[in-house]
């Protein structure tokens, strides 16, 4: 569906009444702080272009982050309320989660009624505007760090909460579905995903480590044509407690703006967060042994596949092959239990001391 160029549109007080070749008008939209949005689209590429207007007709600026100081100060004034509230209760909060009755639907409006591109343009603003101490990092940094400092030597204050081995670890975390699981890098405990949450640039996954209070953000880029034959890459790590991106790739310092969105227009996310399952041994069989035994030995039925299923055991998220698991939940199992830790368990010297007798039990 596309639409005429309005016949009042006017930019540096002339008439604008032709556009480049191949660009079209999608539709106008109202905007925050009495501005319209008019979307173009490339009939090719099919890349979406916003022109925000004055009430008058008046073309401002073809990006919101280009809108002047006059015209961006009402904008922020518009929507900073929402979002803020929206940043600083659901972004990056463990608990307590806020009731889906209090959600900023009211101030939020204005962006969830916006077509996707004018809506992340307009969070985009503001984020740059409020989030001034965001860092990004790239990962060759922290993994070329040591893990502790040198002796006598103190931690610098904008140094990363975690350290560089447990960093490594996050990024071997590749999505899987609903439940995929990944190793935090504030405790090293195997947390499982409470969200999924798949956006147009990519699928973002949040975590919650309930020990240490902290949230964060694993982001994987939707892969490209010319590399759907390559493997899945790292992904991007947003941590907004510390405002802290850790990616290489044009996509990193935009993660932020996709989750937003993304929680926007999803605000029924919090009744899902409020039943989402922490990570258990049991969920994955640990203490069925006999039933596990029973499943590989046998052909799965389709009641047996609908069992596993509830318990969070769909095919992609089984971790008995990671070895995350192996290091960290079972060791974690064993501590629980009572048993020694690893380092503990030292060799025995066994060696036959000379003059030792043994005992014969083969003769009577």
């Amino acid at each position: 569906m596309t639409a005429e160029l309005p016949a009042s549109l006017r930019r540096d007080g002339k008439p604008l009444r032709q556009l480049y070749p191949g660009w079209h008008v999608i539709g106008r939209h109202w905007a925050p702080a009495g501005l319209d949005v008019l979307i173009l689209r490339h009939r090719q590429t099919e890349q979406d272009v916003c022109w925000w207007l004055s009430p008058d007709d008046n073309l401002l600026a073809c990006h919101a982050l280009a809108l002047d100081a006059h015209w961006g100060g009402r904008v922020m004034e518009a929507i900073t309320p929402g979002l803020q509230q929206l940043s600083t209760t659901l972004l990056g909060k463990v608990t307590p989660l806020p009731e889906e009755a209090h959600f900023p639907h009211d101030a939020l409006a204005p962006l969830a009624r916006l077509p996707h591109a004018a809506c992340l343009q307009l969070i985009g603003l503001w984020f740059r505007t409020v989030c001034t101490e965001l860092r990004l990092l790239p990962p060759s940094v922290l993994l070329e760090q040591d893990d502790t400092p040198p002796e006598g030597e103190e931690t610098e204050d904008n140094s990363p909460p975690f350290s560089p081995k447990l960093i490594k670890a996050l990024l071997e975390t590749r999505p899987a579905g609903p439940h995929t699981l990944t190793c935090s890098p504030f405790s090293g405990r195997i947390v499982r995903a409470e969200l999924t949450m798949p956006t147009e640039k990519g699928v973002a996954c949040r975590f919650s480590d309930e020990r240490n209070g902290q949230t964060f953000y694993l982001f994987w880029p939707t892969l490209t044509e010319k590399s759907e034959t390559q493997a899945t890459p790292a992904p991007l790590f947003y941590h907004p407690q510390e405002q802290l991106l850790i990616g290489d790739g044009a996509l990193t310092p935009l993660v932020p703006i996709f989750l937003l969105a993304w929680f926007i227009n999803h605000p029924h996310c919090i009744e899902e967060l409020k039943h989402a399952r922490p990570f258990r041994l049991e969920d994955y069989g640990v203490g069925r042994a006999s039933a596990l035994w029973e499943e590989i030995t046998t052909v799965s039925s389709a009641s047996s596949c609908e069992e596993h299923e509830e318990a969070g055991q769909s095919r992609t998220s089984f971790p008995f092959s990671s070895k995350l698991w192996v290091q960290s939940s079972i060791l974690e199992a064993g501590r629980k239990a009572g048993l020694p830790d690893r380092e503990q368990l030292t060799p025995q010297n066994h060696e036959k001391k000379p003059g030792a007798g043994h005992e014969n039990h083969d003769k009577p």
